[in-house]
Formats: C-alpha cells, structure tokens, sequence
C-alpha cells in the first residue's frame, strides 16, 4: 500500500532526494495497462507479442512496390463494398444524447450490447435510433475511460443485429476498411442511414489502436470494418490531425466486465485504499455510476486550496526545474514548417526514461533532442505511444545518469491539494521556436467535478499555459511526480505505471502515410476530357470556386453563393478574363456566369440515374487534379438548415445593432460586432422588431449561406456589403463550422461522397470510372482547412436541366 507520510518524511530528510533515488516506488501497485476508455487485461499485455514491435518500414516510408500493393487492395474491394456497407448497416446506430449530440454505435452483442467510442458511462437513458427505422431505448453499463469506450444496453428483449468481431493482432497497414458512422448533415439533422468512407490502415499497433486514412466528423466515433465486414475498431479520439481508433481487441479482452456493468479503470488501476475515491463507496466500488455521487454529497463543501510554505514550494520547484526537459523532434517540423516540433516531458528514472504525452503526433523511432535546464542536451528516441490514453514513452541513448522525478500515486491527492506543473513553451510571441533553458513552472491545486467518481484524470485548477507545455509534469507537496501535464486536466501516474512495460518494448510501427489516394490512377485516362471544361473562379483575385464549362462559346457554371465580389475566370492556359454572372438558380445554389472567350470545351452530363452507396467517383479540378472517393450516402433532400432569427442584436439610437453575443457566429459573414444593420435586400430594418419581420417574411425563402445585400453603419461609416447572414443562435458549434462552404442545406436532392475537397474547389465535376460526370460538388464540408468531407454533389440529371433553364433565361435577357 503506497504510504504517504513515508514520502512526506523520505522527502523532509532528503528534499533532493527525488532526484537521485530508484526509478520508481510502485508500493505494491499492481502494473496493468490504462488509457482513458478502454482496457486490455493484464495477460493481454504481458503477451504482446515482439514481432509488430519491428516493423518493415522502420522509416515510414511507402515504397513504389507497397503502394502498388495497396492500391491493388483498394481496388480489389470496391466490387464487394455496396454489399459490405448493406450487410454492416443493419449494426450501426446513431445514439441520441443531450444537446443534440449524437454518436455512433454498434451492436456487438444478440442482446443489445452497443459499442460507443469517447465516451463515459452515465445512468441516464439515450435513444437509439437504427437504420432500418426502429427507434428504441439504452441504458449505460460498463465504461473505460482508458481507451474512451462505453457499452449500452439496449433495454427491449433481441435478438439484435450484431456486428461480428474481428481482430487487429495481425492488422498491418495498407490493409483496405470501410470507415461507418452518423455524421450531421448540412441542415445539422441526421439521415437514416449511416455514412461510409472507404481508405486504408496507415497506422497500427496491433490489439491497441490504429489510424485510417479517413477523417470521421467530430463526436462521431465511427466504426472500422474490414473487408470481411468483421469490426476492427471504433473512433476514440482526436488530436492533433489524427482520429485514433481503439482496436476491437481492447474491448474483447474486457467484454464480461464491461457487460457487467464495471468501470474497467477501477478494476484495472485502483485508487488507493485511503483515497477519497473509497469514501462511502461500498463493496463494489467499480460498479458505481459516474453521476452517481454528487462530491460535495460525498465529502461536504470544498475547503479553501491548501498553500505550501515557501520553503516546500521551492523545493518542488527545484524538482520540477530538474527534472522537465524540453522535446526537440529531429524527424518533424512544427506546424510553422520552419521550426522543429517541440513540446515536453518529465525523466522519471536515472537512465533516463522519460515520459511525455501522445497527441503531439509522434511515433515510436522518431529521434529527439532532449534539452534540459542545466544546459546538457541527449539524443532520445520514442518508445510507444498510445494516444488514445495520451501516453508517450520516450529513452535518452546518450550514455549518462540522469536528474529524474520518482512517480507517485495520484489518487491519494485530495481536493485543494497543492500541486507544481511544469512545461516549456513551444513559441515565442512571433511563432519562432524558443531554446529557453528554463520551464515555465506554476503553482496551482487539485479541482474536483460535481461528481466523484474514478477515472484516468487529474484535474487543477487553471493556469496561464502555452503551446509546448503539454508532456510536461504534475508534481505534489513533495516533489513526486503525479501526472502528464496537459493544461487543466492531466493523465495520472497510475496510467504510466500501467501501461509502462507495454510501452517500453515499442521500438516501432506499422505505417503506410503520406502516399496519394490509392484510386487516384483508376481515374486518370477517364477524367483527361473533363479535365478540358474545368475553370478556376476568383473573387476578388481570391480564388473561391471551380466553374465547369457548359457552353463552347464561354458560358460556365459554377457554386452561387460564393460569388460575393468581383468575378474574375482563370482558363487553363492560366489567362485570368473577366466573368460576368448572367444568372442564378437560388434552388440550387447553381450561377451562370459569361467570359468574353469562345472555342471552349464544353462539358455533358450524364443522364443516368444518380449513383448508388459505394460506387467510386471522383472530382476533377484544373490541371487534373483528381479526387477520388466514394458515395457516402445516396440522393435524399437535405432541408434548409435553422435561419438566423434576429437574435442577438440590440436597439439603439442609431438603430438594430449586432451585439457582442457569444451566441452569433459570423466568421463566415462580412457582418461585424457592432454593426449597425440598415436594410436587408432593400428592406429597411431600423429597430430590432422591425429586423425580425423582414427576416421572418421578406427574406423567407432564404437559406443559411444565400448571398444578400446588406446596408450598415460600422463606425458610423456607411457602406453595403453583399454577404451570407450569420446562422442560427443556438445551434451547437461543432456543427457549424467555418470551414464548410457556407450554403450546405436547403437542397431537394444531392448525395454525399467522402471526396475530400477544399472549400475553395467546390462548384468542380465529380465523374464516375468510365467519364461520365455525374454531378457538380456543390457543398464542401471538413474539419479545418485540409481535413475535408463529406462532400454533398448535385446529381447530373438536375444539373443538366438547370443548366439548360438557366442557358434559356440568359438568352432571352
């Protein structure tokens, strides 16, 4: 049993002695593995076998000879993934939480068992909505907050479609998977039906986790199914520009306790007998809800944070100064491209492990230099990484004996309890990477949540930090090393502890990245002729669209909504000519425009019937720049999204002026806070009231992302703006984002790919493998700038028709 008031003295006597003693006291702590949701048993750690730690492309890089293969993979599957996605549906479900936030689960178990990814267990029931249109109810069981995994059960009597279980043990990368899950749509509601994406393993560290070269939506935690349509694994986790998925094995490995209704983070790392975690917690503690007991319920009103005596609080200091090191990757620049990649860690043995976190990306092999404030430099390489648990285990190889940290148990700290976090910032305030010998080092405590409950997290209270910091270390009253720095909330020690023999036999990995989409060559010959009617739209010089050629005497067709300026067109031949938009179908968010330019090559589109789930397409942009994908989901409307209202605006005496709510995004808008509105498309909106009105009637077939005219004051300066409104209030943010083209909804039929286009090649033909376009990408959607998908494309039938209506309207003018 670990002894606190044994550390209390070990230190009093010898307050550097932290630095020069054993590795590491474990006071009879049993080594297991943890993470933050999801749990391996001991055996399955303890066996890991030694193989996949030497893999073949020790150097990550994707020889011709292994992206052929892969390529071959790919192609190979795409004849049988219509049936996969039709077989493995029937297992996928949308899991309805508070706030609009939905899930993904899948049914692993005849009796109603549902996997979900990043999440805790609560008691509350969720709805569980099925593709075939069953809607019924689940209650939570057992949880991980180690791998960030959840099982619910659902309560009406089976036998439900379960999905079979596979297994990652020998999963390699490059090995083809369909990627399956709910992700919002346009209109923030969800279809029916789940969304496939089809791509490859690049990352793996068999039964533990493992990267796709998919982007799932945020919250989604989508499914991992092989080609055998067995599960893989489940989106857990996102950092950095990664999604990390926790293998299935995690979950086999665990599934009676998790059935049982067990928080695997108690039964597999304990608190200490004496902690708070124990108090009033019964015989069976690892079965307790997480919002099952209020802390204050439990162990009375929170006291004021206790304070260290200056003299203690120097000698932690000293520890923590001692002990952090800065991290200076070798292998990778930052995300500046001009600096190397740097963050933190913390030694915690004399021959110089050193453990840091994971969501800094980087991967077992990778070399470092390790800075630390004495003014020594090491060369280190990274062990294993989970990042999943945020967990990263790094070695000195420079020949030395080394200032270390001794760990101690973070569950015996209590609320309000000091703690000293130490890091080195990345940046300076011009982006330039510091060399600073010193880490910042802060004095902060122990916070606690409503709840008490057991998990992988310490929680303090907040501290001015920097990016750099993260890896860094929590230290106690007594200089022992507790947790990995992560901001305001950190990995405990007893997770390092657990998972450290499993970390410590990594040298490297399976990886297939950086190679271009592997059906890119499938499309090459069949999209040269396309390639001839594809034009680059600029606004304002800016480029902000494709336009497609439907006419040889320069008529083009292009994304409406995106021309809020000044229209320019760059042809192939790189000649920019003036473009004039002749006119637009608001419907489908479809322009017309006109250059001076005859003798072009103008596109057709096919009249077949849209595509059907899975089919390979792909985008063809300027240059044949080609992106390849497949249908997500098949044509459906996609309703307009909620209207901006009016809300958050205020009357003054200069009129309706936009307020400082938190509440209105527009970032994607021209409008501003303190904007003072005048008219909206001519309509004059004085007061509030009146703004209302004129949204509510004047503007009511308006959808979110429609171009308006906008008269304003700003600053009393009057001017007019053509610009989209803000969306509406209220509507959860991650589904809002700024990186989406902004009109994504209001359509009466498009279907959706994984096609991952930027915002700025939307309006582009999307072609099938023999040519033929079958649609125009009339809705890019995606994390952040690169990170793209789902692409939402009007069907070619629809295209065709209001072309030849717009082509008609335009002439007769």
């Amino acid at each position: 049993m670990y002894n606190a008031s044994r550390d209390r003295e070990y230190l009093a006597e010898r307050p550097t002695a932290a630095l020069k003693g054993p590795f590491m006291r474990v006071h009879n702590i049993t080594f297991r593995l943890a993470s933050y949701c999801g749990l391996l048993l001991t055996t399955a750690v303890t066996s890991l076998p030694t193989e996949w730690a030497q893999a073949d492309d020790v150097k990550r890089i994707v020889t011709a000879e292994k992206a052929k293969s892969i390529s071959a993979a790919m192609e190979s599957s795409l004849e049988g993934l219509p049936k996969l996605y039709q077989s493995v549906s029937k297992s996928i479900v949308r899991v309805e939480m508070s706030d609009n936030l939905n899930k993904t689960g899948v049914i692993v178990s005849s009796d109603g068992h549902i996997l979900v990814g990043n999440g805790v267990g609560s008691d509350d029931n969720v709805k569980v909505h099925l593709s075939d249109g069953r809607t019924v109810n689940a209650t939570a069981t057992g949880w991980s907050g180690e791998w960030r995994l959840v099982v619910l059960k659902i309560n009406e009597e089976g036998p439900w479609p379960a999905i079979p279980l596979g297994s990652t043990k020998n999963l390699k990368a490059g090995e083809p998977c369909l990627v399956i899950g709910y992700s919002p749509r346009g209109d923030t509601k969800f279809d029916s039906s789940p969304t496939a994406r089809f791509g490859f393993i690049d990352r793996s560290v068999p039964t533990r986790w493992f990267t796709t070269t998919c982007f799932p939506g945020f919250f989604e935690a989508a499914a991992v199914v092989g080609m055998d349509g067995r599960l893989l694994g489940i989106d857990s986790y996102y950092a950095g520009n990664q999604s990390y998925e926790t293998a299935v094995d995690v979950f086999a490995a665990n599934r009676d306790d998790l059935f049982a209704g067990k928080n695997l983070d108690w039964v597999r790392y304990p608190p200490n007998p004496d902690s708070i975690y124990h108090v009033g917690a019964g015989d069976h503690p690892e079965m307790l809800r997480v919002m099952k007991r209020k802390t204050d319920d439990v162990l009375g009103t929170a006291k004021p944070p206790e304070q260290m005596s200056d003299s203690q609080l120097s000698e932690v200091k000293q520890i923590a100064k001692n002990t952090t090191v800065r991290l200076v990757s070798k292998d990778r620049l930052s995300f500046d491209g001009k600096s190397y990649d740097r963050w933190s860690g913390v030694i915690v043995s004399e021959d110089g492990y050193i453990l840091t976190c994971a969501h800094t990306e980087h991967l077992p092999g990778e070399q470092f230099t390790v800075r630390l404030s004495d003014g020594r430099d090491a060369d280190a390489v990274a062990l294993g990484t989970n990042p999943i648990s945020d967990i990263g285990l790094v070695k000195i190889t420079t020949p030395g004996s080394w200032p270390f940290a001794e760990i101690a148990e973070s569950s015996t700290l209590k609320r309000g309890d000091p703690l000293v976090v130490a890091g080195y910032p990345a940046l300076n305030p011009k982006g330039e990477g510091l060399t600073e010998r010193t880490p910042q080092i802060d004095a902060t405590a122990v916070r606690d949540f409503s709840y008490l409950f057991w998990s992988p997290e310490v929680h303090s209270s907040f501290i001015r930090f920097q990016g750099g910091m993260s890896g860094g270390g929590v230290f106690n009253r007594y200089g022992r090393y507790v947790a990995i720095f992560g901001g305001a909330t950190h990995t405990r020690s007893e997770v390092a502890k657990v998972q450290w023999d499993d970390l410590k036999q990594i040298r490297s990995i399976d990886t297939a990245t950086g190679m271009p989409h592997p059906l890119g060559t499938r499309f090459v010959a069949p999209s040269k002729a396309v390639a001839q009617s594809v034009v680059e739209l600029l606004v304002d010089s800016k480029l902000v669209s494709i336009g497609t050629i439907v006419d040889a005497d320069g008529w083009i067709l292009t994304k409406a909504s995106v021309l809020d300026g000044k229209v320019s067109c760059r042809l192939s031949d790189q000649s920019v000519v003036v473009a004039e938009k002749r006119t637009a179908s608001q419907e489908h968010d479809l322009a017309l425009l006109k250059i001076d330019v005859g003798g072009l090559s103008a596109a057709e589109f096919s009249d077949k019937v849209p595509p059907s789930i899975a089919r390979a397409l792909c985008a063809v942009g300027p240059g044949q720049i080609l992106k390849p994908g497949i249908v997500s989901i098949e044509t459906r409307a996609i309703p307009p999204e909620p209207r901006w209202k009016g809300d958050a605006t205020e009357d003054t005496k200069d009129g309706a002026m936009i307020s400082r709510s938190t509440d209105l995004n527009t970032v994607v808008t021209k409008l501003q806070h303190d904007d003072i509105l005048v008219s909206i498309n001519g309509h004059s909106t004085p007061n509030v009231a009146t703004l209302t009105q004129v949204l509510k009637k004047e503007l009511a077939g308006y959808c979110t992302g429609d171009l308006v005219s906008v008269a304003i004051r700003r600053k009393l300066a009057p001017m007019n703006v053509l610009t989209t409104l803000p969306p509406a209030t209220g509507v959860v943010n991650w589904m809002m984002h700024e990186h989406d083209t902004p009109r994504r909804s209001g359509f009466t039929a498009v279907f959706d790919t994984d096609i991952e286009l930027l915002q700025r090649e939307a309006g582009c033909p999307v072609i099938d493998v023999e040519g033929r376009i079958r649609g125009i990408a009339i809705v890019s959607r995606g994390r952040n700038e690169t990170q793209r998908g789902p692409t939402s494309v009007l069907p070619s039938h629809i295209v065709s028709r209001v072309t030849k209506q717009l082509m008609a309207e335009a002439n007769s003018k």
